[in-house]
């Protein structure tokens, strides 16, 4: 299955804005954005991956064990970020009224399956 496919299949979630393979370096390999319009998802995904790129590291250098999760919630959207490897991650923008335990149960289930096509 390709990545677009897998990213179609998490956008299934309810309130899905987008949906991207991203690596920490902030380049997308593959997005899918049902919901995006008027969103620029260009920032928007680089300013999260520089996020969670800091966040992945105070967790390494407090000794807290690998990065598996993080939910940014903010008025308009709701960002679930999780790491694939230590190159790249899984991102889901959803609108504020979205399914976020689907969403986070779809890029746990998700992550491994994109490994193995890494």
């Amino acid at each position: 299955m390709a990545f677009r496919e897998h990213l179609e299949n998490v956008c299934q979630v309810e309130g899905a804005v987008l949906a991207c393979v991203m690596g920490f370096d902030g380049i997308a390999v593959e997005t899918h954005a049902p919901k995006a319009e008027g969103l620029d998802t260009d920032t928007l995904l680089v300013e999260y991956s520089a996020l969670l790129d800091q966040v992945r590291r105070a967790a390494a250098s407090l000794g807290n064990g690998k990065l598996e999760e993080v939910v940014v919630r903010t008025e308009k959207l709701t960002a679930i970020l999780r790491p694939i490897d230590e190159n790249y991650f899984l991102f889901l923008a959803l609108e504020p009224n979205g399914n976020t335990g689907k969403g986070r149960f779809l890029l746990r289930v998700t992550a491994p399956k994109l490994l193995e096509e890494l």
